[in-house]
This record gives C-alpha cells, sequence and structure tokens, in this order.
C-alpha cells in the first residue's frame, strides 16, 4: 500500500550559538539556498521539538519529517523558517524574500497554504457517514457516539468519540471523513492530526480509501496513549480520482467498553502540492509579480506590486484605470480609465465560431460562456483596422476552463501567435498572449484558438500592450477615443464604457443612448425625443398618445370614468291647481352607474331649507308621485341620487315640475348624459337643455341657434375666454378642457313669437 515512509531528522542548535528554538509540531518548515553547482532545498514537516543536554548546556532541537527535496547532510547550512502550519492559523503566514526561484526577484507575504485549501479541516461534530463535508468530524457504527470541545490546553478543534452499550456483535466502528474534492494516482497527501484516548492502543488501524470500501490507496496502524500525541502520516494516491474517498480510523479494539472513548484532534488533509507551492497563498507580493493567478487579473506578469487588501489614508493619488469587482472578485462592475481599451466589437457575445451558449455565469461577472469542440475563430476587427497597427504589440486574454490538460494554440489569422497549456480542473483561468500584429489577406482580422479537447471560453479582450489588464465588456459599438471616463455596471449607468445606457457630457448634461432623453446642467430634460418636456415648474406634453389597450385591466379600471345618470320623465300635468287630478300619477326615475357597481345607494330631495334630507329610498328607481312629502308646498322639486364606490361617492340630480294647462310660464331643465360627478379629472358627458311652457315641451319649436352656454367657475379668466367663442345648440359635449375641479354650466334661452 502506498504509505510513504518519510525519513525523520533531528536538527539540533548549537549550544553556544545563542539561538532559541521557534518551531511547533504541525510547522512546515523549509530550508532553500544556491551553492555554486546546485541549488539546496528541503520541505519538512515539524513532528516534535524538545531540549537534550550537550555537556552541560541545553541544546533545542526538532524532529522533522523529510517530505520533499534534498536530505539535510553534515556541513550543510540547516537554517529553516516556517512557512505554515497544518493545524494552527495563529502559525500559518510567512514572508518568503527569493533571489534564485524562477520569475524572482520578489517578497510574498503568504498565509493560509494548509488550511485553505485543505482537503478536509472540520471544525465541528455531526458530520454523517459517507456524506462528504470537510467542516464536520464523522462516525460509523450505532454504538457510538460524539461530543464537541473547541480548545484545550493543548490541542483545538476537538472531538471525543465514546463508546455506548449497544452491543457491537462482528460490527466495526469508528471515525469516518469523507473528502468533498476528487483525489487521485499521483497525488500525495498529508494527514495530520493530534490523538489521545481513555486507554492505551499499540495498534489501531488506519485506511484512507473508496468512500464504499472497494479500495484501498494506503493503510497503516497507529498507536495511541493516555497523552496528546502528534501524527503525520503521509500516503500517496494509487487510484483515479472518479470516485469518492474517505479517511477511516478503526476503534473497534479501542474502544471495546461502555465508556472508553478517544480524542482526535486539529486534524487536517491536506495535498503537498498544495504546502510546497505559494502561487496560489500569495497575499501580497511586492517585486517581478509573474507567476501569481488572481480572479480578476488572471495570470499576472511584469513588475509590480499585489495585495489582497489595501488601505490607504490621507493623500492617494491615483493614475491610470481604476476596476472594482464584485463580491465573489470578479471585474467589469466599475471601471474608471481609458475608454477605448478593448478593440473586440461585442465581447459580452463571445461570438466564436463553432460554438454554443452555456447556462454558465462568466468569470468576469458579466457577458455569456460558450463551449467550443475544436478549432474556433473569433471576429475581432476590420481589415483597414489590422492594416493601420500592423506591427504595433497587442495582448489578446480570454478566460478558459478546460475538463482535460491540453495543449491550446493561439492565432491571428493564419499566424501562430503563442500557446499555452490549460490545466485540467483548475476552473476558469485567464490565459493571455501578446504578439505583434500582423499584415493579412484575410477580409476581417480574426482570433484563432486550436485545441484537442472541448473548451468553455468568456469574456475575450485584445487591448495595446503587452500586459493584460482587468477586463472591459463591449457591446456591438466600440468609442475610438483617447479619453478616460468613467462606468457603472450594477447599481449605475449601464450599457458598456465604449456605448454606455448614459452618457455623461462635457456640458455636464446627461443623454441616453439614443438621445431620447436629456438632463440638461440646469435640471431641465425631456423624454421620448422632447415629446414630454419639463422644467422647474412645468411639464409639457406634444403629440403624446396613451393607447388604451396597452394598459393592463388594472390600470384600465383605475382610469375608466365613473358616473352614473338618472333617466324618466319631469313633469306632472294638472288640468287646474284646484282640482288635483293630474297626469301621469306618478314617474318612475330610474339610477345608472357606469363603469363600477355600486356598495350602497341613496335618494335625497332638496328641501325648502337648502338642506338634502333622505327620500327614504335605498333602491335603483324612485317612484315620484304629486303627495311626496318633498314637495313641500312648491311646484319645483329636485331629487339626488348617491352611489358610494371605495368610499367615493358619486351623484346625479333630477328635477321634477308640477306644470298647471293655461300656465304662460316657461320652464327650461339641463340635464346631463352621464351624471354630473367624475372621478380622475375624466370628464365625458352631453349636456341636453329641456324647455317647456305650460305643461307642454316646446324644445324642438325652437331654433337650435336660440340656445346658448355659459359656463361659470372660480377661474374668471378661464371663463372669459371660454364664453368669448358662443357656445350653441340643444345640447354640447363636455371634457376635461371644458372643467378645472368644478363648473356650473347653464343655458340661456331666446323665445320669439316666430311660429
Amino acid at each position: 500500500m502506498s504509505v510513504f515512509r518519510y525519513p525523520t531528522y533531528k536538527i539540533r542548535i548549537a549550544p553556544d550559538s545563542q539561538k532559541t528554538q521557534g518551531l511547533q509540531a504541525g510547522d512546515i518548515i523549509r530550508r532553500q539556498y544556491a551553492e555554486r553547482e546546485r541549488t539546496v532545498y528541503s520541505l519538512m514537516c515539524v513532528t516534535e521539538t524538545g531540549t537534550e543536554l550537550v555537556g552541560d548546556k541545553d541544546a533545542p532541537y526538532f524532529i522533522g519529517a523529510l517530505l520533499d527535496g534534498d536530505e539535510p547532510q553534515g556541513g550543510e547550512l540547516l537554517d529553516f523558517v516556517r512557512i505554515t502550519n497544518l493545524f494552527d492559523t495563529a502559525r500559518s503566514g510567512a514572508l518568503y524574500l527569493t533571489a534564485s526561484d524562477s520569475d524572482s526577484p520578489y517578497m510574498d507575504v503568504i498565509d493560509g497554504m494548509a488550511t485553505e485549501r485543505s482537503l478536509c479541516y472540520p471544525v465541528m461534530d455531526g458530520g454523517m457517514a459517507g456524506v462528504p463535508d470537510k467542516s464536520r468530524y464523522a462516525v460509523y457504527g450505532s454504538m457510538l457516539q460524539t461530543e464537541y470541545l473547541d480548545a484545550d490546553s493543548e490541542a483545538t478543534r476537538i472531538v471525543r468519540i465514546i463508546r455506548n452499550a449497544e452491543p457491537a456483535g462482528n460490527a466495526s466502528f469508528g471515525l469516518m471523513l469523507t473528502l468533498e474534492e476528487p483525489v487521485g494516482y499521483p497525488e500525495r497527501l498529508l494527514v495530520s492530526f493530534k490523538v489521545r484516548s481513555s486507554k492505551t492502543s499499540g495498534s489501531v488501524p488506519i485506511r484512507f480509501g473508496y468512500t464504499n470500501r472497494e479500495k484501498t490507496d494506503a493503510e497503516d496502524e497507529i498507536s495511541i496513549g493516555r497523552e496528546w500525541k502528534y501524527k503525520l502520516w503521509v500516503i500517496t494516491v494509487d487510484y483515479p480520482a472518479q470516485y469518492s474517498r474517505s479517511l477511516f480510523l478503526d476503534l473497534t479494539s479501542s474502544l471495546a467498553s461502555e465508556g472508553d472513548w478517544c480524542e482526535v484532534a486539529d486534524l487536517n488533509i491536506v495535498r503537498l502540492a498544495s504546502v510546497s507551492a505559494f502561487s496560489e497563498a500569495s497575499k501580497a507580493r511586492v517585486g517581478k509579480v509573474s507567476g501569481i493567478i488572481d480572479p480578476v487579473f488572471g495570470m499576472l506578469d511584469g513588475y509590480g506590486a499585489y495585495f489582497q487588501n489595501l488601505y490607504a489614508t490621507r493623500n492617494v493619488n491615483i493614475a491610470g484605470t481604476l476596476t472594482a469587482g464584485d463580491e465573489n472578485g470578479f471585474s467589469s462592475t466599475f471601471y474608471v480609465g481609458k475608454i477605448h481599451k478593448n478593440v473586440i466589437p461585442d465581447s459580452l457575445s463571445c461570438r466564436f465560431s463553432h460554438s454554443e451558449e452555456l447556462d454558465e455565469t462568466s468569470p468576469a461577472g458579466l457577458g455569456r460562456c460558450v463551449r467550443i469542440a475544436g478549432d474556433s475563430l473569433l471576429g475581432a476587427q476590420s481589415a483597414a483596422w489590422r492594416e493601420a497597427h500592423t506591427g504595433v504589440c497587442y495582448c489578446f486574454s480570454v478566460w478558459i476552463k478546460a475538463e482535460d490538460t491540453a495543449a491550446i494554440r493561439f492565432y491571428q489569422d493564419e499566424h501562430l501567435v503563442g500557446d499555452r497549456t490549460v490545466a485540467a480542473g483548475k476552473g476558469w483561468v485567464r490565459y493571455n498572449v501578446p504578439f505583434l500584429i500582423r499584415g493579412s489577406d484575410s477580409p476581417v482580422m480574426c482570433l484563432g484558438i486550436a485545441a484537442s479537447v472541448p473548451l468553455s471560453l468568456s469574456a475575450p479582450q485584445l487591448e495595446a500592450g503587452r500586459n493584460v489588464t482587468p477586463y472591459q465588456a463591449t457591446d456591438e459599438a466600440l468609442s475610438y477615443t483617447d479619453d478616460y471616463g468613467a462606468w457603472f455596471n450594477k447599481g449605475g449607468i449601464g450599457g458598456t464604457i465604449q456605448n454606455p445606457l448614459l452618457r455623461l457630457n462635457e456640458d455636464g448634461s446627461i443623454v441616453s443612448r439614443d438621445g431620447s432623453f436629456v438632463i440638461h446642467p440646469d435640471g431641465t430634460g425631456h423624454f421620448a425625443s422632447g415629446r414630454f418636456k419639463w422644467g422647474k415648474d412645468t411639464i409639457e406634453l406634444r403629440d403624446v398618445t396613451i393607447r388604451w389597450e396597452d394598459l393592463d385591466e388594472e390600470a384600465q379600471e383605475l382610469l375608466k370614468p365613473r358616473s352614473v345618470s338618472l333617466t324618466g320623465g319631469t313633469a306632472f300635468h294638472f288640468k287646474d291647481e284646484l282640482s288635483g287630478a293630474c297626469e301621469p300619477e306618478n314617474i318612475p326615475l330610474v339610477a345608472t352607474e357606469y363603469n363600477f357597481e355600486p356598495e350602497s345607494r341613496q335618494w335625497e330631495y332638496l328641501a325648502v331649507d337648502g338642506i338634502w334630507k333622505d327620500a327614504g329610498c335605498n333602491a335603483a328607481v324612485f317612484e315620484m308621485t304629486p303627495p311626496f312629502h318633498g314637495w313641500e308646498g312648491r311646484d319645483v322639486l329636485t331629487l339626488r341620487y348617491t352611489a358610494t364606490y371605495r368610499n367615493e361617492k358619486i351623484s346625479a340630480t333630477h328635477t321634477f315640475f308640477k306644470l298647471y294647462d293655461g300656465s304662460p310660464s316657461y320652464t327650461v331643465y339641463v340635464e346631463s348624459e352621464n351624471g354630473t360627478t367624475f372621478r380622475n379629472g375624466i370628464v365625458s358627458t352631453v349636456l341636453r337643455a329641456r324647455v317647456y311652457r305650460g305643461g307642454e315641451e316646446i324644445t324642438s319649436l325652437i331654433p337650435d341657434g336660440n340656445f346658448r352656454w355659459i359656463r361659470t367657475s372660480r377661474d374668471t379668466e378661464s371663463d372669459r375666454i371660454w364664453n368669448a367663442a358662443p357656445r350653441y345648440g340643444r345640447e354640447i359635449e363636455i371634457t376635461g378642457g371644458d372643467v378645472w375641479r368644478k363648473a356650473v354650466f347653464d343655458c340661456e334661452v331666446e323665445i320669439t313669437n316666430n311660429r
């Protein structure tokens, strides 16, 4: 089985050197220096520290397990530095200064190598056996129960596994931790933990392999005592990565009786590669930044400074480009810099040939992701642009994700401009290739990618210079300008910086992409290319059409004019004032509601004292008779009908007359087709005038030109203008333009004896 039997070395500090021993168990330490003919490098894990007597002086020492590199030899420099710790987060960071590594010189601040990339780092109990969970301890076997403790004086993240009274029979039981990430041949893993138990056990089985137990990558035996003991188990994975893996600690023989317990603490499973390479653990770098992979910038290149957290106060000055990312670290949500940087039109659509769209979020934060199965081309610029820029250095970058490791080639038209190796299982990684623009007879300039495996692509960018910078989204329109500006995507002004949805102009105005929306520096502006204008105190509409069918049902219902109308006769005819005989004997008055169903109804009459009083009817029809008490000795009686809907009262009035034969009097009555009260300022009705002489209606005998309508409201100036244009006829249509809040319409009738 593939248990890596690492050699151990005791490294002792000379007792007269005046040096102290600062290392602890679990520290990953490293030495590296250059000799004339070779570079010496050793990577070790400290498993034990102590002090021994040399002569009459104490000499501190540590015992280290050699994980990688050169064996320590007598006569060599044995100065080791701690780069991380496998379980103690307070000892997980270091400064790394090198002039001999590739891409040096640089100084790195590294941290979290062993914990942030851990395969299993439990911080609680309650896990389920066989269920992948890197953060929980889990046990198998119903005869076990667990208790969790954050820390004691010698360990942290402690799980106590206790044997209960349930008989085990022939079943085995113990600790089982299932990894969330796949591992496969030939990865080397470090299994680091502390352990103690209620009684000493000399040979406790430990195994790593398939979760279903069909294959075992490595198995061994460890001893467990009553005191905390640090254990480092190094294994090499034997089998491919397609099956889930688990770590098993078989406690069947150790916990034989009820109440027996075993404690495991500070457990961590991590790849050896994670603690031997710094590229993904660098929190800050000063010097040559080549080799760092950042989720926004991709693979960094050149000299500079890289920080994951930067705090600045007082005077802060920035020259060049300022970019902000979203909560996941992706770019393109905030940009201040050169407006025309990415020269690929519509990079958001990622229009590679022979591609299919993926239902996946772009690693750049916005735009499409596509999948190609073979060679693919992307139209980048016109032939005229290529000719104008021939010999100029440009950098092409694109995010790539691959399921299999493969070499890919990049082309500009028919010219090979670079090749890169895409690693499988790394997720989205941004690759870039700088090259000189070369001439071609192709009708358009294309960028090509050739690969033997399927690739996922997103957010292509072509920019001047040799270095890649944060992705700048573009749509179908490019702005060929050397100016600098600002662009916001989330919570801002949208579009792209080269073709924004809202433009910030030099005169301080804001204009939409198509000019349909403008805000001037003085606060005035317009919508719909001037059809809707506004100033400080006015709003002006010109040629504005709102189609009824474009409104939803709720809006239509709210906008419908609600009104009531009253229909029925108006006069009781008496032969004389003494007999009391009249026609008709009663007049039914019918109320009709328009565009609503009333919640309640009420009839009232206008009493002699000018107060509206209840007429004693709540139906839609009112039967008026000559003896009705509301006449109160008069020959004219006005009735009011009120319908209530959603706390709104909608009313209409109707007037009755008592007419006597032989009477020479003339009476004019005006009725409204849709009532007299209208909602939301939407007025639409027809007023009709009726003329009676004695008991006979003579309206039809009077010419239209003898009827003149007069308006009276609070706006006397508007009344003067309205009345200055005479309106004649037996009836007149009234709309919202004729009524502002409230208006009274009278009809003057001229009666002549021409007949």
